[in-house]
């Protein structure tokens, strides 16, 4: 397969099926996990944010915080959902998010295959912000997911340099993606220092690092100034025991990629328990940071090795799971961008022997990992189950305008979301919705 997707035009032709084969799979994870979730679930900020259009305006809502934050790309695609007839806005928004999956799966696939990589590594990569166990919990085909395959792609953009070197439009295209990164999640700091290390290996040159600084200096000062600003700011609330919060996540996550293994305290049979280390967590971080130090040191000034490479997701990806983790408290939102970025760390690190074995034994080991996974392959129930049903809520919301013309009614998306009705958000972001609005839907 390699030799048939080195020309450009063929790695275009390859990357546009991949990109379908993931929107695909993306829609199929929800179907699989429930037959009525592409039409009837609608979830959390993927029905608020094209309320908020219908209330306010476009560029009001693009502007206006969430959690105390900017979030750019649900945003700009809350706006093709919220002209949908309202009874469709669940079909829209999971279409849209799949078809944003498939979009960032081709272009981490030609990203790996420009860099040389070999066909299969380049599409077991691409492949898995649709395919890993952990996105089917909760992030699998949501638009509010999507700062998860911005982070992703725009990792692997600075990582792996194209062999011919970045054009001029490489520059100018990816400046855009890290401005729109920047301006979606504030994590995308961690990309700044990636950035700095890419720059002192003299992977990337000054023009190019200033140019993508910028970019992403702009994203981040403009989340710095809604951040301190915004009338609702996210709380804060970083202690030690934060950190060990984390720490203990990290094997927990990791064991997802083998579905139904954990870590903790179990019975073992019937009549005893047994426990784990209770350090295990920060022994596994420890472990990261150690091979990934190891890597980064090894590819150093090894201009075209992926071995730096390799080192820079491992520590990256633990960064980027970090950060939310310990001002808050620990999600499993907060693992897949660090477990996408490992499980790219090792698809590359066994590219040597990727290589070198036969097709068939590729072929092999690929089924088991896929058979492996297949129990997880379903989104979960809590991603998948309509809670409420979007159609019925639209209908009740219809109802109790007609019933009563002045009523202010709060419509609940998936999974009965927001919590205490949306007494947290503020205005336009807020689920309050006058019966004026409503009476412009049914015409």
């Amino acid at each position: 397969m390699s030799g048939v997707v080195r020309k450009p035009s063929q790695r275009a032709l390859w990357a546009f099926l991949l990109g379908l084969l993931s929107a695909a799979t993306s829609l199929g994870r929800l179907w699989l996990g429930n037959r009525e979730a592409l039409q009837e679930n609608l979830w959390a900020e993927d029905g608020l944010f094209p309320l908020c259009i219908h209330k306010a305006d476009f560029l009001t809502c693009l502007s206006d915080p969430f959690a105390g934050y900017l979030l750019f790309l649900p945003r700009v695609l809350a706006w093709p959902v919220s002209v949908l007839p309202i009874e469709a806005w669940a079909h829209g928004a999971n279409l849209i998010a799949s078809l944003l999956a498939g979009f960032i799966t081709a272009l981490a696939f030609l990203i790996m295959m420009r860099a040389g990589l070999s066909a299969f590594v380049s599409v077991a990569v691409a492949l898995l912000p649709v395919i890993t166990p952990m996105v089917g919990l909760e992030a699998i085909n949501a638009i509010g997911s999507s700062y998860m395959l911005l982070l992703f792609l725009s990792t692997l953009t600075l990582l792996f340099r194209p062999q011919t070197g970045w054009s001029r439009l490489d520059v100018a295209l990816v400046g855009i993606l890290l401005l729109v990164t920047a301006l979606t999640i504030p994590s995308a700091i961690v990309l700044a220092l990636v950035l700095a290390i890419q720059l002192a290996r003299r992977v990337v040159s000054l023009p190019a690092f200033g140019a993508w600084f910028v970019a992403l200096g702009l994203g981040l000062v403009a989340q710095a100034v809604v951040a301190l600003n915004a009338p609702t700011r996210r709380p804060l609330n970083v202690n030690p025991e934060s950190f060990n919060a984390w720490a203990d996540s990290v094997p927990i996550s990791l064991l997802t990629y083998w579905p139904g293994l954990s870590i903790g305290e179990y019975s073992f049979f019937t009549n005893f328990t047994m426990a784990p280390l209770a350090i295990t967590g920060w022994l596994a971080v420890v472990a990261i940071v150690v091979i990934g130090l190891w890597k980064l040191r090894a590819g150093w000034t090894t201009e075209h090795g992926n071995s730096a490479a390799i080192g820079l997701l491992l520590l990256s990806g633990l960064a980027f799971g970090l950060i939310p983790s310990v001002i808050g408290y620990t999600n499993n939102r907060y693992f897949v961008v660090p477990l996408l970025l490992w499980g790219a760390a090792l698809l590359v690190w066994l590219e040597p022997v990727v290589r070198r074995s036969r097709p068939w034994g590729v072929g092999v080991v690929t089924a088991l990992v896929l058979v492996i996974w297949w129990p997880a392959m379903p989104a979960s129930e809590y991603r998948s189950t309509p809670a409420p049903p979007w159609t019925a809520e639209v209908e009740r919301i219809k109802a109790k305008c007609l019933s009563d013309p002045a009523f202010v009614d709060r419509p609940l998306f998936t999974p009965f979301w927001p919590p205490n009705w949306g007494d947290g958000l503020n205005e336009p972001t807020h689920p309050n919705l006058p019966c004026t609005t409503v009476f412009r839907w049914l015409g």
